[in-house]
This record gives C-alpha cells, sequence and structure tokens, in this order.
C-alpha cells in the first residue's frame, strides 16, 4: 500500500473541535462535502450489468462483479431479487444477533415489510441494471484529509459493490446528513431542532450531487440521476432496512411506524 499524508475526517474534526456536525471552517466543511459528493459521482459512473461485489482478476487484473460480500450470495441480475435477498440476510442476522426485545417486538418484521415496499417505490431493473459502483460505507469515517479539510484519499473500499440506483442515492455517512423516517413525527424538542438544522443541509448535498452528476456528464435513460432520488421513498426505504442492522429496538420501532406509514399509503391508492 501507498502511504497517504492524511488524517480520517472524524478524527480531524475532533481534533480541532468544530462545531457539532461541521468539519472545520463553514468554507472547510462546504469544500469537503463538494469533494465527498465529487467522489460519490464518480464511484457511480462506473457501471455493470449484474449486482453484487467488485473483484479483479488476479491474471488479466479486469475487474467483474462476482457475490456480495455482505450476504455471500450473487451476482443477480434483477434488482427485486437482490433486495429479497438482502431482507432474508438482515433477517437471518437479527435472529442470531440481537436481543430478545428487537426479536419479540413488531419491527423485527422490518425486512418482510421492505420486501413489498421496494417493489412498489423502488426503481426495478429486471435484467442486466446498469448497475452503478456505490462504496455502502462512504462517509467522513473512511476518507483522509489534509489540515485544511481537503480529501486526499479514500480507505475501507471492502463495501465497493455494484447495486440498484436507491442504494447509490445514500447520504455519505458520519456527515450530520442523517434523513428522517419518511411521514415520522418527532416530538422531543432537542431532536426537533437538529432535524431542523439539518434539512437545508442535506439540500445542499443533493444540489452538490446534481452539479457532480453535470460536471461529469453522467446520462443514463434506463436510470434516474442520483440527485432525484436522495429525498425518494425508495431511498428512504432502503435507509430503513440499513438501519435495521443496528439492532436496536427504538430505532427499529421508528422505521417500522413510517414502514406502515407507507403500506397505508400504497392501499389507499390501490382503493
Amino acid at each position: 500500500m501507498d502511504y497517504i499524508n492524511g488524517t480520517v475526517a472524524t478524527e480531524l474534526r475532533n481534533i480541532k473541535e468544530s462545531v457539532v456536525g461541521m468539519f472545520g471552517t463553514p468554507d472547510q466543511d462546504r469544500k469537503f462535502r463538494q469533494q465527498l459528493a465529487g467522489i460519490q459521482v464518480t464511484l457511480s459512473s462506473f457501471t455493470f450489468d449484474q449486482i453484487g461485489s467488485l473483484y479483479q482478476d488476479e491474471h488479466t487484473s479486469d475487474f467483474f462483479i462476482g457475490p456480495e460480500v455482505e450476504t455471500g450470495k450473487g451476482p443477480w441480475m434483477s434488482s427485486l431479487d437482490y433486495y429479497a435477498d438482502l431482507a432474508s440476510h438482515a433477517l437471518q442476522v437479527c435472529v442470531r444477533s440481537a436481543a430478545l426485545d428487537v426479536q419479540t417486538s413488531c419491527s423485527f418484521a422490518i425486512p418482510a415489510l421492505f420486501k413489498h415496499l421496494i417493489s412498489i417505490y423502488g426503481h426495478t431493473n429486471s435484467m442486466g441494471g446498469p448497475y452503478s459502483l456505490v462504496n455502502r460505507d462512504f462517509g467522513a469515517h473512511n476518507v483522509l484529509v489534509d489540515d485544511d479539510f481537503d480529501i486526499v484519499g479514500a480507505i475501507d473500499f471492502d463495501g465497493v459493490m455494484a447495486a440498484p440506483i436507491e442504494i447509490v442515492a445514500q447520504y455519505p455517512v458520519l456527515t450530520g446528513l442523517e434523513r428522517e423516517p419518511p411521514e415520522y413525527v418527532e416530538t422531543r424538542p432537542a431532536a426537533i431542532d437538529r432535524i431542523r438544522r439539518t434539512g437545508p443541509r442535506l439540500q445542499e448535498y443533493k444540489v452538490m450531487i446534481e452539479i457532480a452528476e453535470a460536471g461529469i456528464g453522467i446520462s443514463n435513460e434506463r436510470n434516474p440521476s442520483i440527485a432525484s432520488l436522495m429525498f425518494s421513498e425508495a431511498a428512504s426505504i432502503v435507509q430503513g432496512l440499513l438501519r435495521y442492522s443496528s439492532h436496536q429496538k427504538s430505532v427499529n420501532d421508528k422505521w417500522m411506524e413510517a414502514y406502515l406509514k407507507l403500506l397505508r399509503r400504497c392501499a389507499d391508492r390501490s382503493g
């Protein structure tokens, strides 16, 4: 491995005692997020006709898509087939690893609801994609920055895979850009204040993604743009399944409430 002279962004933020949710000064923070958006979009510009993790042939050096490292299954041609296996895996892990209160709560059934909701709200690719590359663990904890919070390198590529667009259209983690469950009504004053402060940042990052997509010239008639899905129900539904892996009853219950509201909305429309 080549040595990169940099510090993990989350660590430098703590060292410099930055304001909560910020990386350095406002100008440094804005530049840092623009660079994150550029990395996210550049990675998504590489497409494949299957869903799965990225591998490199040791003999030819060619890249190819193989089994997905989290589930051990795949590759898949269909996004719905992938989502079904991902949900089943999440349920199995919960049975093996989660506390009893998580397993006995109604929100234990989130993966089952996920499969139904993503089939309704998701952008379905039945055969051949294209599926874009994404780092599912992309965030401030796996980029290296210099003393001005300019990104000088990225680390931890185990999560890189070719994935459906709803997974690509997630906000980077540990950056103060966490979306709330759709239609969930928060009542705690501190949480309400956090949500109020986060809203403009979410919108700002979405615009950064739009600009990065325009700058790199991504145009794909078979997939919507990343930016167009970042506030979508489909991206939220995927986020709910990702949060399920934390095995926290309070988190799961909140997402279960959101899932049920989306389910009722579907029933109202069909009725």
